[in-house]
């Protein structure tokens, strides 16, 4: 899996990471917060974390909730050494990965002898919107971890094994990948079984670690969102069409955004095409980084509709990741002139891409109307409620990071007690089961405010707008008579 100390990059590279480097501290300022909903799960652990109270959502409440604890850990331990606000501070630790990311990529292209393809891949990775769009998510520093791994599985294995373990902790699904970097170093001449034990030494007595810690902490190894995901997979009435066979069909959307609608048939297809061939030349391309990550995000784009998960955009990147690695893979195939037709397709795709990144870094921006809502929603709750004062509603992380109040989330995720109503569709039984003094919901919210259960339960508190369509979110109250009463 590793090559000779001779066969390091080409010194000239160098200019090529600076320019990277560059166009990072640009990206980052021009990006700086923007974050979507889910993030804010893991920051609202991270806050509770930097204030001593622990790794939890809300405060006395110990719920495995958080799928990236590693990353939550980071970013609190962050919080409390600088004082800094933490949605700056993920989009910091998000650009420090996406730079690292690519300069790994491009190390282990240049090595293979294959920069060319290296410099593309990693431009790409860093230019891509949508790349910048999933801040404050752990998927960056999971494809970091696993390619520093792949680089020293040889030399450094064991080191290599506690390097692809901690990216277990940043995400459960990196198992996927630390299975692979064993078969890797298990198959290839440059491994052997001395490696591969060592390999396997270091990562088992990583996660040995962090699932001792999450027991320890929690009362469970496992974090309670993929039964969550897979109720709500159930539940909803987009099931069938988001998850399973629907899964990546639901996802095509993210693909044309990418490479265009006329192009992405082709990026697709010559992706999967070079990333299958690259990976069957493995011993001749000798790129350790390029086999984990395409073999990793080949596993992903697998597994996630057979584990039942709605789609949503996150599981996209990192097959997304393996994409850019086979078209960027396929212009090594122009050694010769009448090569260059094998490469020509992967080239289209490439650039399309890039004419596609050009246009959207202008509006740019993940967070949107919808987070504004939130953020004002918390803001006002922050304001006009008691510190004590618990809070139900769908969509709760933006909203309870910025309201610092209690928060019961109704789709299961951090609350899963909710789990069981979600599965069957039933939200009004969860609002009935939860015992919030106030309930925040969208104009589109799946609960009837006008049935008479909830009328007689909450009134309306304030409507909160936002923009120039006006937008609006709704804040009920619990009313004083129903407080004592059993739902």
């Amino acid at each position: 899996m590793e090559l000779r100390r001779s066969e390091r990059p080409d010194p000239k590279l160098w200019a090529v990471l600076a320019a990277w480097a560059a166009w990072t501290l640009w990206a980052a300022v021009r990006t700086a917060g923007n974050l979507s909903d889910d993030a804010f799960i893991t920051l609202r652990y991270a806050e509770n974390f930097a204030r001593g109270q622990g790794l939890l959502f809300n405060p006395g409440e110990r719920v495995f909730g958080c799928t990236e604890p590693l990353l939550a850990l980071l970013l609190g331990a962050a919080r409390w050494a600088t004082g800094a606000s933490l949605p700056i501070l993920a989009t910091a630790v998000h650009a420090i990965g996406l730079l690292a990311l690519a300069a790994l990529v491009l190390v282990g292209a240049a090595r293979s002898g294959r920069a060319l393809s290296g410099v593309v891949a990693g431009s790409l990775i860093l230019a891509l919107p949508f790349c910048w769009s999933l801040q404050g998510f752990a998927w960056v520093w999971v494809a970091v971890l696993l390619a520093a791994a792949a680089l020293l599985a040889v030399r450094r294995p064991v080191l290599a094994g506690v390097l692809a373990g901690l990216a277990v902790g940043f995400r459960p699904d990196a198992l996927l990948g630390v299975a692979l970097l064993g078969l890797f170093v298990g198959a290839t001449p440059l491994g052997g079984r001395k490696p591969f034990l060592r390999l396997i030494v270091g990562a088992a007595l990583t996660v040995g670690l962090l699932v001792l810690c999450a027991w320890l902490w929690f009362g469970q190894v496992l974090p309670v969102t993929l039964a969550a995901k897979q109720a709500f997979a159930n539940g909803t009435e987009r099931a069938g069409t988001r998850s399973g066979l629907g899964f990546w069909p639901a996802a095509w959307p993210v693909f044309a955004r990418v490479f265009g609608d006329w192009m992405a048939p082709v990026a697709v297809l010559w992706g999967v095409f070079g990333g299958v061939l690259g990976l069957a030349r493995i011993r001749r391309v000798g790129d350790p980084v390029f086999a984990l990550l395409v073999g990793f995000g080949a596993a992903l784009a697998v597994a996630y509709p057979i584990l039942g998960v709605s789609f949503w955009s996150w599981y996209v990147i990192l097959p997304l990741i393996a994409l850019l690695l086979g078209l960027a893979q396929s212009l090594a195939w122009g050694g010769r002139s009448w090569r260059w037709v094998l490469a020509l397709p992967a080239l289209l795709a490439l650039i399309a891409a890039g004419i596609s990144a050009a246009r959207q870094w202008g509006t740019v921006d993940q967070a949107g109307p919808r987070a504004a809502l939130y953020r004002r929603a918390g803001a006002w709750l922050a304001q006009s409620t008691p510190p004590t004062a618990r809070v139900a509603a769908f969509e709760v992380g933006t909203l309870a990071f910025y309201a610092d109040r209690p928060v019961d989330d109704l789709l299961g995720l951090v609350s899963p007690q909710y789990i069981a109503a979600v599965a069957n569709g039933d939200w009004a039984g969860a609002l009935l089961a939860s015992r919030a003094d106030f309930v925040v919901l969208t104009g589109e919210s799946r609960i009837n405010t006008q049935a008479r259960w909830f009328t007689r339960r909450y009134r309306l508190a304030d409507e909160i707008t936002v923009g120039k369509e006006r937008a609006a979110i709704y804040a009920y109250r619990r009313r004083e008579r129903n407080r004592s009463q059993t739902p």
